[in-house]
């Protein structure tokens, strides 16, 4: 580590200088430029210090009303607190530093261009990093749909500006998304990008080293061990460079358990010792994936002191930094008003002490004593009241919890009695016609009984032997016809049965052809029992290829007749505005596919020409109790529950629509 910290000598001047520099500047400009240096200078090494000097350059920049100096501080303020996981201040200052750099208004607003002469060029680059920012936020709290749009939105504008540093940054860490995300080969070609676009422009080197890192990881991930190692390698070399101490640190990690993996006891210690002391170097830096691989490494070489001590520590390091996650996902919820109102609480309480603390100085020693005593019997009494209201929230909270699960269950199953009252029609005119049958050849077979007897009752040289035995084999075609029917009903009243009982959750070899053609039929026919005015053309294209697929019938079954019912309803409603040469169509087919991630899947599409989906509602509708029907039409579960029993079959329900133009459903499941 002797060249990281003959290093970290020579930049602690530089930075001594600058402070120095900072203490005797003349004019706010100097001073908020030499402020930002110092924060760049800390960027990678001391968030704490970082943060002091961003907040010195944000307060000269609000001083002079420098609105994009301003937006741009709020920014890398906004950054530090992310990367301390303070994440609903973070949220504030990103938030507050994209509403004012949106505005064009504020471009000349700026104490300097410095390598952005277009001021519109500085403003959109300002603007490109705090929606970089927002996408690394809502990836570290679980959010990566909002974290890739922040991440393209970025590239967009990077694009527009020409700033390849910025677009190598993004295409690296939207990478970092699709390698957590599983999605190897897209990963290794937006590192590749990002690694191309530095190559190409000399002025793009920053972050290189994180991008070997990358590289690293993928190639590890696809079993190339040496190009591994050797992207690692370079990753130190460079983030070294660069002053970028935690990546330094995160790749010493990765070679550590890299050799922990392959057995080389002694190269696992090494690096795990110099991730620790890079990251001790840091002082911010959480250290319990430092303290876990020198533990592993310790007891990959024999010594268990040494590596139950740093189980030890990594164990209280790793607790702490849970229990600060868990506070800081929680402040992230909160309203960005909130949080305002609670800081500015905080700094007039902390004056408001410090006014208290100066006069009681002024007081005997037995004063201090008495006003000590009476605030803690003051705050002990809050305390006590405190745990008291709180204990009734708490009470209040569980008891609309339990209404609440005991409302929604209610809810459930009225949705469930809902899709059932949909089949009955259906299912009494599709056992109509095997009846009719029954009843028609039971009273034709009577009639050829009774002429039967007739013929037999004459004298034995009258009788008609030949129209005899075509009597009996008429009875006897007609037997069997009867019977077909009659089981046909039966058919029909046992699926009727498998839709009305509760799901058992154990899967069958299900044919989903007949069984989406069933449900289709029944849910026409239901539709057309309640309004003899409703009228559409049904299409079908099954795949017959699939056969039976492991599914519980009577769940898919629900979700398909949902689906089919909800496409009767818009081309009804479409139908209703009475447009010239609308047909409704609702089309039900089936395909097997083979995704890019492997395996085998089938998909089941539920299309119809209705009037499509707003793009305003599109991340709405399979949200519990969403509905657009009329009050009383719909209790707006059905999609809600389609999703969680698509979902639970380890399956997919996704929707693609065109407004005016129609709506397709698609369930995707697995065949593995």
């Amino acid at each position: 580590m002797l060249p990281f910290f003959a290093k970290a000598q020579m930049q602690q001047k530089q930075a001594d200088s600058l402070k120095q520099a900072l203490h005797s500047a003349s004019t706010d400009s100097i001073r908020y430029n030499i402020a930002s240096r110092l924060m760049f200078f800390y960027y990678q090494s001391k968030r704490d210090s970082a943060l002091q000097y961003a907040e010195i350059a944000l307060s000269v920049a609000e001083k002079n009303n420098m609105a994009i100096n301003v937006a741009e501080m709020l920014g890398h303020k906004g950054y530090e607190l992310f990367q301390l996981n303070r994440f609903g201040e973070a949220l504030k200052y990103f938030l507050r530093a994209a509403k004012i750099a949106q505005n064009p208004a504020n471009e000349n607003k700026v104490f300097a261009p410095g390598k952005y002469p277009d001021l519109r060029k500085k403003r959109l680059n300002i603007l490109a990093n705090i929606q970089q920012g927002l996408g690394h936020l809502m990836g570290r709290t679980a959010d990566t749909t909002q974290q890739i749009a922040y991440y393209l939105k970025a590239i967009i504008i990077a694009e527009e500006t020409s700033n390849y540093d910025l677009l190598a940054i993004i295409n690296m860490n939207l990478g970092g998304v699709y390698f957590d995300l599983g999605k190897i080969d897209s990963a290794l070609q937006l590192q590749q990008t990002a690694f191309d676009i530095k190559l190409k422009n000399e002025n793009s080197n920053s972050y290189i080293g994180s991008v070997y890192r990358r590289l690293g990881d993928i190639y590890l991930k696809k079993g190339d061990k040496k190009m591994a190692v050797d992207n690692w390698h370079q990753g130190i070399l460079w983030s070294g460079k660069q002053n970028n101490l935690g990546m330094v640190g995160i790749i010493h990690g990765n070679l550590s358990s890299f050799y922990f993996d392959e057995k080389k006891k002694d190269s696992s210690l090494y690096y795990a010792k110099k991730q620790l002391v890079v990251w001790q170097l840091m002082e911010s830096q959480p250290l319990e994936s430092a303290y876990a691989n020198l533990s592993r490494s310790f007891e990959l070489n024999g010594n268990k002191d040494s590596a139950y001590f740093y189980k030890g520590l990594a164990l209280e390091a790793t607790q702490k930094t849970l229990k600060e996650r868990i506070k800081n996902l929680s402040d992230f919820q909160k309203e960005a008003f909130k949080e305002q109102e609670r800081l500015q609480q905080l700094e007039e309480e902390k004056i408001e002490s410090k006014n208290k603390l100066r006069n009681y100085a002024l007081l005997s020693v037995l004063g201090i004593f008495l006003i000590v005593g009476f605030f803690l019997y003051r705050n002990n009494r809050q305390k006590q009241k405190a745990n008291i209201v709180l204990q009734e929230q708490k009470e209040k909270v569980e008891s609309t919890l339990h209404e609440l699960k005991s409302t929604q269950g209610q809810l459930i199953q009225s949705e469930k009695m809902a899709s059932l009252g949909e089949l009955t029609a259906g299912i009494a005119h599709e056992i109509q016609n095997p009846l009719n049958f029954v009843n028609n050849f039971s009273e034709v077979s009577g009639e050829l009984i009774e002429e039967l007897k007739g013929e037999r009752l004459k004298v034995e040289g009258e009788r008609d032997m030949v129209l005899e035995d075509e009597l009996l084999t008429d009875i006897s075609a007609n037997l069997e016809k009867i019977n077909h029917h009659g089981k046909r009903a039966a058919d029909i009243v046992k699926g009727m049965l498998q839709h009305s009982r509760s799901s058992s959750g154990t899967k069958e070899l299900t044919d989903i052809n007949a069984l989406a053609d069933e449900y289709l039929r029944l849910a026409y026919h239901g539709l057309r029992a309640k309004d003899k005015s409703f009228n559409a053309t049904m299409k079908t294209n099954f795949d017959e290829s699939i056969g039976n697929i492991n599914i519980i019938p009577q769940d898919i079954g629900r979700v398909i007749l949902n689906l089919i019912t909800n496409a009767f309803y818009v081309v009804n409603e479409k139908s209703k505005l009475g447009k010239a040469g609308y047909e409704p169509i609702v089309t039900v087919s089936t395909s097997s596919i083979q995704p890019t991630s492997g395996g085998q899947s089938i998909q089941i599409k539920v299309s119809d020409n209705g009037g499509g989906i707003s793009q305003k509602i599109l991340d709405k509708i399979f949200q519990p109790f969403f509905t657009t029907k009329p009050t009383g039409q719909g209790t707006g579960l059905g999609l809600s529950l389609s999703y969680d029993i698509v979902k639970a079959h380890g399956g997919v329900l996704k929707v693609e629509t065109k407004e005016d133009e129609g709506s397709t459903f698609i369930i995707q499941i697995s065949t593995n």
